[in-house]
C-alpha cells in the first residue's frame, strides 16, 4: 500500500458506509419531497456518491449500504412521539415503511455480496449489525455519506466514534433538505468527532493505488501504528 496514504482513507482499513439514499428521501416522489422538502442538495449529491462508490470498489475498499425501515415492529411509542410534547397513542406513519418502495434504494444498487444492514433508528449502529459486519471485515475507519447530514449521517458518524472506529464525513457526498443545516453538522463533526473531507480528494489517492489488486490485505489498526505490518 502507498506509504503516503492516510491511514483512514486506506483500503486496507476503511468502508464506506452509504447511509439511506432512499426513495422517501431522495426522490421527487417520496415522502421527503412530497412533505415540501427541498431536494436540490440532495439531487446534486446523489452523482457524486456514485462516482465514489464506483472509486471505492475498484481500490477494493468495502462498501456497505445502510437502508432505514420503519413498521408496527419497531415504532415504539417513544420513536412516533419524539416531536410531539403531548404524545399520542397513534401517530400516522408514512415514510420508507417496510417492503415499500419509499423504502427502496434510490438510483443506487449493492452489488452481489455487498453488505447492507437495515435500521430502524437515526444511527447506523443503534440496535443493528452494523458493528459486527465492519469489524468482520477488518475495517477501523468508516467513511460516512448519505442523507440526511444533520440527522442519519452524523447520528452515524457519533456512534461510530463512540463504537471506537474513526469516522470520517465526506461533505460533498452528504445532502439534507438545508444549507445552513448541512454546514452547521459538519462544523460539529469537524469540531469533536472526526474528520470531513470531500470525495475527489479521497478518490484521487485511490487512483494512485497500484492497479490489478485482487484483493486488499487487512491488518489491525495496532499493528499498523505500532510498525509491525
Amino acid at each position: 500500500m502507498s506509504s503516503d496514504l492516510p491511514f483512514r482513507y486506506d483500503p486496507a482499513h476503511c468502508a464506506l458506509v452509504v447511509v439511506d439514499v432512499q426513495n422517501d428521501f431522495c426522490d421527487p416522489q417520496g415522502s421527503a419531497a412530497t412533505g415540501g422538502a427541498d431536494l436540490a442538495m440532495v439531487s446534486a449529491m446523489v452523482p457524486r456518491l456514485e462516482e465514489l462508490i464506483a472509486a471505492a470498489r475498484a481500490a477494493g475498499v468495502p462498501v456497505v449500504f445502510v437502508r432505514t425501515e420503519h413498521d408496527p415492529g419497531n415504532d415504539s411509542f417513544a420513536w412516533v412521539n419524539r416531536r410531539l410534547e403531548e404524545p399520542r397513542a397513534e401517530v400516522p406513519q408514512r415514510t420508507t415503511r417496510t417492503g415499500s418502495w419509499g423504502a427502496e434504494f434510490f438510483r443506487l444498487a449493492p452489488l452481489p455480496g455487498e453488505p447492507v444492514v437495515t435500521k430502524h433508528r437515526y444511527s447506523a449502529f443503534a440496535g443493528t449489525s452494523l458493528d459486527l459486519t465492519l469489524r468482520t471485515l477488518g475495517v477501523s475507519s468508516v467513511l460516512v455519506c448519505g442523507v440526511a447530514t444533520e440527522v442519519c449521517v452524523e447520528s452515524t458518524i457519533r456512534d461510530g466514534l463512540f463504537a471506537e472506529y474513526l469516522v470520517t464525513a465526506v461533505d460533498d457526498c452528504c445532502a439534507t433538505y438545508d444549507a445552513a443545516a448541512h454546514a452547521a453538522s459538519l462544523r460539529a463533526v469537524a469540531t469533536h468527532f472526526g474528520v470531513v473531507t470531500d470525495s475527489g480528494r479521497i478518490a484521487a489517492r485511490w487512483a494512485q493505488l497500484p492497479a490489478g489488486r485482487d484483493s486488499v490485505t487487512r491488518t489491525s489498526a495496532e499493528d499498523r501504528i505500532d510498525g509491525r505490518v
